[in-house]
This record gives structure tokens, sequence and C-alpha cells, in this order.
């Protein structure tokens, strides 16, 4: 008897033993790491009515009778083994020696007991535990930590996998909540941070709601940097924020360090992807144009936003900035500005320092210019406080989207429905020969609409993760076009052989190098150095070239692998018609011609004017330009008169394309003596020199196909615009 029930009960220790390794293996399948719970407690009674079992076997054995006393003896016996791992070894030894599969039954009862024990008070502790040993894991790896609890906070850390939230000031029972969801959370004060950082990068990213002092924030990141460790800042702040932060908070920063301090605004995030997916250029129907790229005189552009709130007050500026265009008037080029109509139903949503710039203190800051006047970066038709489903509300879009204009209809207003819902009513009553495209604002994935022929954008899901704040591409374009094509000081060997190389494969090489962290630094050190200004326009000139592109009639993509190319230069060079490269811009009336490489001067030289203009910049005065003498690196002197002045905010290229020839006619007087430019023969060198205020624009434009396919890009046909 005693041998049959002895195999029974090693038949059901494996059972037990086996169901415990089972769920936990299927723990580790599904989480991806031990999850302990209190569901854990479930294995002590099995476990515990097993050794209670044996025991009582072994009593029987030894030839004990069995009553209530004796049995509730032996329950203490078993709960010894369970509570204090301690046996009777006088009462378990005659049976196991008698009966050797005792031995088995024993030992996996007791490590079943054993384990049962330690996973259910385990699971009292586990939030904590998983926590700590996560946070352990991430660190070593490297991570994103966030820093504060806030709304931003906790939509990023849902959107990404291995992240740390870092929240010194958190309330227990709001730390408790958190790790008990999974979230991986440190209580430690940021100025400790770095002892527990190991040699491998972090991204540090604050958001806006978090309540934090970007000061404080700031100089606690520098302390941690000097110290060695690999670590970048991001800040979410809006535009007036960042030239605070940028001016003032990271000034005295050294170029090491301020390099890895970076900002980010979530709608301008959402805006730059807005110009950069859909260029109005993309969708104008071709027979809009000229053969050269300009608008016909009867055509217009127009823009209209049918509420202005946060979203569409940034696309408004994000417009403003990339959506320039020219026509022509005889055999000169001239603004045709963009029409904007603003919609909403708050008066005080149409109050701000954007509209007050470019309506009031754009007059005042350019009615007393020495050199022409810019002109306006765009045409604001009508901006109105009104009902959208009013009766006037909807002729007037009718009455804008008419045969001879091509109209984008931004819609952001409340909820994601509620939006959806406006622009159906909108699609059906615009007229049929109207060209237009309707964008609307959907920040949930949830609610996304099926492919309506309305056009959905800016997913909350989409922005909240680190492929857009910390890892932004359109930022990464930008460093890299500043790293492959802007001067360098001493730039070393790597970068010379990468410049020498072919544009399509520079792109492969540029990333090889730069898995070299010192690459890295150099690529960002060398954008740091730049003024404010001159990041935020090298950044918005790569904005700009897929508007550019398609203009032409073509677009970009990313390319596959290094055979998928898109088409050949010589095939670019056929639309981009530019007769003054061959002869290295040799003749300056070529700048002032109607091809379309001059109009897409023309038209990059009103994007500048705009971006400059809207960072608070002003005509510089004549008396400001004053000649003076330099030396360059070998010790040649050499005559300059700087026609910019970055601290003051001045800058005398903001003028029309044609006032350029001015400012170079007034350069050329100052310089030298009061010559006479008009009999300065054209390929003197002084006066070519001073002609690179045109040619620069060429330059970049010249560089457009190598640009875009030394970054892994590949140039297509543009397959959306109507013919």
């Amino acid at each position: 008897m005693f041998l049959a029930t002895g195999i029974i009960l090693l038949i059901i220790s494996l059972v037990i033993i086996c169901a415990i390794a089972f769920t936990t293996a299927r723990k580790i399948k599904v989480r991806g790491e031990i999850v302990i719970s209190k569901k854990n407690l479930i294995y002590l009674v099995p476990t515990y009515l097993l050794i209670y079992v044996l025991h009582m076997s072994a009593w029987l054995y030894n030839g004990n009778g069995l009553d209530f006393f004796s049995g509730f003896s032996l329950l203490g016996s078993a709960l010894e083994v369970i509570t204090k791992f301690k046996v009777d070894t006088s009462l378990v030894l005659p049976v196991c020696e008698a009966y050797p599969v005792y031995y088995a039954d024993f030992v996996l009862a007791y490590v079943a007991g054993g384990a049962s024990v330690i996973l259910s008070v385990a699971s009292f502790f586990s939030p904590r535990i998983r926590n700590y040993f996560s946070r352990l894991r991430y660190l070593r790896r490297g991570c994103d930590i966030v820093i504060g609890y806030s709304e931003g906070s906790m939509r990023y850390l849902k959107n990404n996998k291995g992240c740390i939230l870092l929240a010194p000031s958190m309330a227990r029972n709001t730390y408790a909540d958190l790790i008990r969801s999974g979230f991986t959370v440190m209580t430690c004060p940021l100025g400790s941070l770095n002892r527990f950082l190991k040699d491998v990068p972090y991204n540090l990213i604050l958001f806006r709601d978090g309540k934090i002092s970007y000061s404080d924030v700031t100089d606690q990141f520098i302390a941690i940097k000097k110290c060695g460790r690999k670590v970048a800042l991001n800040m979410e702040a809006e535009l007036n924020e960042v030239k605070i932060i940028k001016e003032k908070l990271i000034a005295e920063a050294d170029k090491q360090v301020a390099a890895y301090i970076n900002c980010f605004s979530r709608h301008e995030i959402v805006a730059r992807q807005f110009v950069c997916q859909y260029p109005i250029t993309k969708y104008i129907p071709r027979h809009f144009f000229n053969d050269n790229c300009t608008l016909k005189h009867d055509k217009e552009i127009n823009v209209v936003f049918i509420g202005f709130g946060k979203m569409n007050y940034q696309l408004f500026r994000m417009c403003c900035m990339q959506f320039q265009f020219a026509e022509q008037e005889g055999d000169r080029l001239a603004s045709k500005p963009v029409n904007y109509y603003i919609y909403d139903n708050r008066d005080q949503a149409l109050h701000n320092e954007f509209l007050s710039r470019i309506t009031y203190e754009f007059d005042e800051d350019f009615k007393d210019c020495d050199f022409p006047r810019p002109d306006r970066i765009c045409r604001i038709a009508e901006v109105r406080q009104t009902d959208i489903n009013s009766v006037e509300a909807r002729r007037k879009f009718c009455e804008v989207a008419n045969g001879n204009s091509f109209t984008y209809f931004i819609i952001s207003l409340n909820a994601d429905l509620e939006d959806a819902a406006y622009a159906q009513t909108l699609k059906r009553m615009l007229p049929d020969n109207a060209a237009y495209r309707i964008f609307v604002r959907n920040k949930s994935n949830a609610e996304r609409l099926c492919d309506d022929g309305i056009i959905y954008f800016g997913e909350e899901g989409q922005i909240y993760t680190h492929g857009c704040i910390v890892n932004d591409d359109l930022s990464e374009l930008a460093l890299r076009i500043n790293m492959l094509y802007d001067s360098i000081g001493n730039p070393p060997e790597w970068l010379r052989k990468i410049r020498e190389l072919p544009p399509e494969r520079q792109a492969e090489e540029l990333d090889r190098c730069l898995k070299d962290e010192r690459n890295i630094e150099l690529m960002r050190v060398n954008w740091e150095s730049r003024p404010m200004i001159e990041q935020a326009s090298n950044l918005y000139h790569a904005l700009s070239l897929p508007f550019k592109l398609n203009l032409l009639g073509f677009d970009m993509v990313k390319s596959s692998g290094k055979d998928d190319r898109g088409i050949s230069e010589e095939q670019f060079d056929i639309r981009y018609i530019n007769t003054g490269k061959a002869d290295d811009y040799a003749d300056p009336e070529f700048f002032f011609g109607t091809q379309s490489s001059n109009v897409l001067a023309f038209i990059e030289h009103s994007r500048w004017n705009a971006l400059y203009i809207l960072y608070d910049y002003k005509q510089m005065r004549k008396k400001d330009i004053v000649a003076k003498e330099v030396k360059d690196n070998d010790g040649n002197v050499r005559i300059t008169a700087p026609h910019k002045d970055a601290a003051r905010k001045r800058h005398a290229c903001i003028t029309t394309y044609y006032g350029l020839k001015k400012l170079i006619s007034y350069k050329f007087k100052v310089m030298y003596g009061g010559e006479d430019i008009s009999k300065v023969s054209p390929s003197d060198k002084r006066l070519r020199e001073l002609y690179n205020i045109y040619r620069y624009d060429y330059m970049d434009l010249d560089r457009i196909y190598r640009e875009i396919t030394s970054i892994g890009y590949k140039i297509v046909d543009n397959q959306t615009r109507q013919i």
C-alpha cells in the first residue's frame, strides 16, 4: 500500500511542479519578463496538502495511530516545512529508507512548497521588483528618460517601450499605481541621476506640461554632460520660448554641451510633417503653370483655415514660410502670394502675434527702407469670426473654390468625428469643377476614417514617438545636408573622402561613418556653432525640397537600396533649366532671366525673406554697411562690407529679388571708393564676388539632385498632380 501511495504522490508532485513551471514560462513568453501576481497564491493549497499527506503517510508507516489530535499535530509539521523550511527527519526518514520513492516524493514536494512560498511572498512585492530590474536593464543598455509626471509624459511612455519616467516629487500612491500598471519609474532627483548612468547613450525628454523649470533642467543637464555622459536633452517649447532657451539658458555652455540640447514643439512637428508630406505643389494641376514654373496670371492659390487653434496657427506660420510662388510680368518675375482665409467662432483665436506681425508690424518695419521693400510673404484675404455652419460661411467657401483657383481647406475644430463630419459636408457642397484638397486634423488613430478623398493628418500616436521627438527625420536631414555641403573648418579626412564620392554613394558612406560617436559629435557641434537663424534656415531649406521638386513635376521618396535610384540627373536637368552654371555664372545678367532655375531662385529668396521676417529680422540701413579690411587665413588683406548683423537682427538682403542688385551696387561703391559699377567689366573679380549674393541660391538649387540622392532618397515623377 505504501509503495502505491508513494508512486501516486510522486505523480502528483510532478504535476504540481510542471504546472508552476508551465504557467511561469507562459507568462514570460507573453510579457517578455517574469510576471509575479497574487494568482500565485493558488499554488500554496495543493503543495501544502501534498506535504501534509506525505507526513501522514510517514506517521502511519511508523506505526502510530491516527486520531484528531495526531492529525492536528501533523498540520503543524507540514506548516513548519512551508513557513520555516524545517523538516522532522525522525518522522520522514523511516519511510524513505523503506521505500526510496518517498525520497523523490518529499524532495519534489519540498521544492514545490518552497517555490510556492517564494512566488506567493513575492506577489506582494512584485511591482517594485519588476520596476527595479526593469530600471537596471534599461539603464544598462541606454534608453529614453522622461522627466516629470504629466499627460505628455504618459503618452510618450505608452507609445515607446523601454523608457523610464523620472519623477522625484511624485505622490506615493501615484508611484504605486504606475508601477502596478507596468511603467518603469525612478524617483531620484535629476541632480543624482548621474550615478545611475552607464557609458551608453541616453535621451532626456521634458514635456511642457511637466511644469519643471527649464533653467533647472538645463543646468543639471550641463553638469551631467560635463561628467562625460552620453546624454542628449530634448525639451518641448513654443517658438518664443526656444529663443530664450537657446539665446539665454545655454548661451554660456560650451558647444560640445550645447550641441546636445534640442527643443521641439508638438504642433510644429505636425506642421513640418504636413508641408513635407503635402506640399501644395504636389496637387496643383499642371495647367495652372507656365513651362518655366511660374503661375499663370488668372490662377490663384488659396489656403482656408476652418478653426484657428494652436494647430492651424502653427500650420499658418509654416505654410507662409514654405508656400511661395512667382508669376511672370513681361521679362521680369513677380511675387504671387498665396491667399489665406481664416475662420473661427472664437474672437480671441483671431488675435495673435503672427497676424499682427504680417499685417501691422510688416508695414511699420519696412515703411522707411533704403533698399526696395520686400514683397509681402502672403496675402491675408479674410480673417473673420463666424459660425462655420452659417449660410454666409458656406457661400464663401464655394466662392473661394472656383475654377481658376486651387484651394487647401484645413479643418481643425474640436473632436475628430466633428471635424470629419464637417469635411464631408464641405466636400458635398463644393462645386464639381473646383480644384481643391481637404485636410482634417485627426488626433486619434482609432477614429481614423477610410480613404474618401479627404486627407487626415496629425495623429497624436505618431507624434509622441522616439522617431518624431528624439530622432526627428527632418532635423536629421538638415544636419546631414549641413555636414555634407556647408563649410567646416579643417574637415577630417573621412568627411573629405565622402564629399569626393558620387552623390548616390554618399548616404551609405555617411551612415557608416556616423556609427562612430566622435563623428556624430562633430556633426552636432558643427550644427550648434551656427546661429539660431542659420539653423532654422537650413532646416526649412530641407523642408522646402519637396515643394521645389513638385513644382518641377517631381517628387522625392525614400530609396529602398543602392539599385533603387529613380530618375537620373540628366533627366532632372530637362526640367531644371539653367544655362548659367555652364560658365560658372560669369554673366550677371543671367540672374535676371526667366528660366525655371531663375523662377526657383526667385521663390527661394521669397521663402528666405519670409523666414527672416518671421524671426524678427529687419532690413539693414545703408549707414550700417561700412567697408573694412580683414585678413584671411593666409594673411592676405581684402576689403569687405558686412551687410548683416545677427546681434541686432538686421540683414540687407531682406529686400526684393531685384532689390539685391541695388544692394550689390551700393556695396561696390562703399568698398571701392565710389567707383561706378556700371563701368566695370562683368568678369571683374570684385564684381563676381559681390554677385555671389545671387549665385549662392543657384548653387543651392544646382545641388538639389545631389542633396536628395546623398541622403538616401530618390527623385521620381509626380503621379499625384492633375494634367
